[in-house]
């Protein structure tokens, strides 16, 4: 296809791009910070990789629905991995690290704490990895948690070039038959989403926090057909496609689903978020049972991880185990 057929002349402009930008900082017209930036056509040259992707679709589609639409879980499948900051792998490289197989691939897991009953699991989100939680993690090993952090399928330091929300949903699965069970199971976008569902389909943990998550699998799936300019007709196909390979249709992993999750959660979200609307997380809270709701202001969709105000509140609903309030401040 044209993707596949012109990614080798975008993969040389990257590299001709990286250079350029090498000899701007040996003349000293850049910083040398510059040269710390990973050059990719997915980073720097997205709009044509989307471009011709779309185009890709748009003539499978014509030719062949059916191909056109594996062609689009397969793109929908496959993350890009987030470089991490040099600090945040000298603090990887401190935490007990496990190494674990799922699916034929090796999930790498990071293990923070003294050893205990009052584990908790973080879930990180999509294109994300575990050491966004790092600001987070370390309160809650102050506060004497151990905690489990682990890089997702094709995330991080885990192996995998491609994962399904399910395969996601299965992983969390064996991690709780693996550590659990969790005192709290704490998720960040794509990752609440995962965990809830592993939560309604039996993992075993008292509290969910949910942070700046969709409220529902296929609110993320029309999110990305919308973005990717997918043609509409193939919406329809896509979610079939998905109930055929994993027996549970996109539209019923949403709050209808969420009803049947008795244990006390927190939603939290920020109400700036350019990701993920607002009204999402009124929606969880009007469908878990047992709900309360934390906002921030100003902070976005990742931004949000690192306030000590979201860090505060998340341990004090861990410390109470029930609250009948809800804050928005």
């Amino acid at each position: 296809m044209l993707y596949d057929l012109c990614y080798p002349l975008l993969k040389l402009a990257a590299v001709a791009h990286y250079r350029y930008n090498h000899c701007l900082v040996k003349l000293k017209r850049r910083p040398s910070l510059l040269l710390k930036t990973q050059i990719t056509p997915e980073t720097h040259y997205g709009h044509t990789c989307r471009r011709l992707r779309q185009v890709d679709i748009t003539i499978l589609n014509r030719i062949s629905p059916h191909r056109a639409v594996d062609y689009a879980i397969a793109l929908f499948e496959h993350p890009h991995r987030m470089p991490c900051k040099n600090s945040d792998l000298l603090y990887l490289q401190s935490l007990n690290k496990d190494s674990l197989v799922f699916a034929g691939q090796q999930i790498t897991v990071y293990r923070s704490g003294p050893g205990s009953h009052q584990r908790v699991l973080l879930v990180h989100g999509w294109e994300g990895h575990s050491v966004m939680f790092r600001p987070l993690a370390e309160k809650l090993v102050a506060q004497g948690y151990e905690v489990i952090a682990p890089d997702l399928l094709a995330h991080g330091n885990s192996a995998g070039e491609r994962c399904s929300f399910y395969d996601l949903v299965q992983l969390l699965l064996m991690l709780g038959n693996h550590y659990g069970p969790f005192k709290t199971v704490i998720g960040h976008s794509f990752g609440g989403t995962a965990a809830t569902l592993a939560k309604w389909k039996g993992l075993d943990c008292h509290q969910l926090v949910n942070i700046s998550s969709p409220d529902s699998f296929a609110c993320l799936l029309d999110a990305w057909i919308d973005y990717h300019r997918v043609p509409s007709s193939l919406r329809t196909q896509l979610a079939e496609e998905y109930h055929q390979r994993y027996g549970l249709h996109p539209d019923l992993i949403s709050t209808t689903s969420w009803k049947a999750i008795p244990v006390p959660t927190l939603i939290c979200h920020d109400r700036d978020d350019s990701n993920i609307d607002l009204h999402q997380a009124y929606n969880m809270v009007s469908a878990f049972p047992d709900s309360q709701l934390f906002l921030t202001s100003g902070l976005g969709h990742r931004g949000i991880l690192k306030d000590h105000a979201l860090h505060q509140r998340i341990i004090t609903f861990m410390h109470e185990g029930k609250e009948s309030s809800v804050n928005t401040e």
